[in-house]
């Protein structure tokens, strides 16, 4: 048995060092977790990595007497369309201005295709390209090989038409790989899929390679030597080290830029703020306060923040921090309201913290004086983005959500290339 099973120890090995890493870091290191899974860091740079060595050992059975070239060669092409789109066409690398067609017309305002259609967003479009992909991995990963192990009719005949099937002992990975596919835990876990798809299809393309040149049974590693066996489990493991290398050289030579390491850091920012709330809802409170509180440090006058980290104190039982926090909030709020009252951002702050603080009564009068302002601005300035956005965010703090969509909407329409307003039509749109 073990004569012909390193390989297969070392790829369990490696597909469980993978997953454990994330589990670990999602645990107990979130921000580690952030970097392994966010854009121009570790995980992206790892997706494009294992998607290259996919798509130079496909190229190499392309030109071989394989009768599965075709099939690779496919494969090739649509893995240098993957790692083009993940780095958006060099977008991510150089750092320049998307056109304006992708400014409008992408959810993410870069310059790929697949945020065309899905995003950061929820749509049911995405929901249903989700469990397409998820269905697929199951069927191509773990169904097709299986029909081949099996003598199945189906599977020889799709074997014989070129359709290289993945090795069965690859099975965990794809299956693992379509249930993060799906985001249940709504944890970016489908980042995590995309390595794991990366590093399956990479094995099978080095898997592929080495039978070819061995001429030894693609399918049935049983009659495989040791010597095979090892030879495989090194390529394997060569990859594997390749690529964490390249990942972090990559990430960190990115970061070489003044703007580019800018932009970096207010995503990971983003990304602390979004985890801050995933945390909240799986009620680890202590995770969720250590992010918020890395985020206040450097915006100590956030009245945002303040009643965030208010409200998890309050979850907490901590009445004493719920205070301390609502009422510095109320300060700040009460200090910028005497300095402008007609702003409607500043009234609608203040009516946030009251509301913490079941004030009701002052809360509902700060609103009603936001929607005064807001009513005022979009009957002076009608084509303001700005007013349109404006008035959206107050009708939706009174719960008002078909008012703020279509305001938000409007602002949208007006300028499609902000992104807060593309984000706040979509949030809204998602609750009505």
């Amino acid at each position: 048995m073990f004569k012909a099973g390193y390989h297969h120890i070392l790829v369990y090995l490696s597909f469980l060092i993978i997953i454990c890493a994330y589990l670990v870091m999602a645990f107990q290191f979130p921000v580690a977790y952030i970097l392994g899974t966010y854009e121009d860091l570790f995980g992206e740079w790892a997706q494009c990595y294992f998607f290259l060595i996919v798509l130079i050992f496909s190229l190499r059975l392309t030109f071989s007497s394989s009768r599965h070239r075709f099939f690779f060669a496919v494969l090739a092409l649509a893995c240098f369309y993957v790692i083009m789109e993940e780095i958006s066409w060099g977008q991510r690398i150089f750092g320049w201005s998307s056109p304006e067609l992708f400014k409008k017309g992408n959810l993410q305002g870069e310059t790929n295709l697949h945020n065309f259609i899905t995003g950061p967003f929820s749509t049911s479009l995405k929901a249903a390209m989700e469990y397409i992909v998820a269905g697929g991995l199951i069927v191509y990963g773990l169904l097709y090989p299986l029909t081949l192990k099996m003598g199945w009719n189906i599977g020889k005949w799709c074997d014989n038409k070129g359709v290289a099937s993945p090795p069965l002992y690859l099975w965990p990975i794809f299956v693992t790989a379509a249930i993060l596919e799906l985001g249940l835990l709504n944890f970016n876990e489908a980042e995590v899929a995309e390595i794991l798809i990366g590093f399956a299809l990479s094995t099978m393309a080095i898997h592929y390679v080495l039978s070819q040149d061995r001429q030894i049974d693609i399918h049935d590693t049983t009659t495989w030597s040791g010597s095979d066996s090892r030879s495989l489990a090194v390529r394997i493991v060569s990859g594997f080290i390749a690529v964490a290398i390249l990942s972090a050289v990559t990430t960190y030579s990115v970061q070489a830029s003044p703007a580019r390491k800018a932009k970096i850091e207010n995503r990971i920012e983003n990304g602390i703020e979004k985890f801050a709330k995933r945390y909240e809802r799986y009620k680890r409170w202590d995770t969720a306060i250590e992010l918020y509180e890395m985020l206040y440090a450097k915006e100590p006058s956030s009245t945002s923040l303040l009643r965030k980290m208010a409200r998890i104190y309050s979850h907490a039982g901590n009445k004493k921090k719920f205070n301390e926090y609502c009422n510095r909030a109320l300060e700040i709020g009460l200090a910028r309201y005497e300095k402008d009252p007609g702003s409607a951002s500043v009234n609608r702050s203040l009516a946030r913290t009251y509301r913490l603080l079941g004030e009701d009564s002052k809360a509902d009068r700060h609103i009603e004086e936001a929607l005064t302002i807001n009513l005022s601005r979009i009957d002076k300035y009608p084509e303001s983005s700005n007013a349109a956005y404006s008035l959206g965010r107050t009708y939706e703090l009174m719960g008002r959500f078909k008012d703020a969509y279509e305001q938000f909407s409007r602002a949208y329409k007006l300028k499609p290339t902000r992104k807060k307003y593309r984000k706040a039509y979509y949030r809204v749109r998602n609750k009505i």
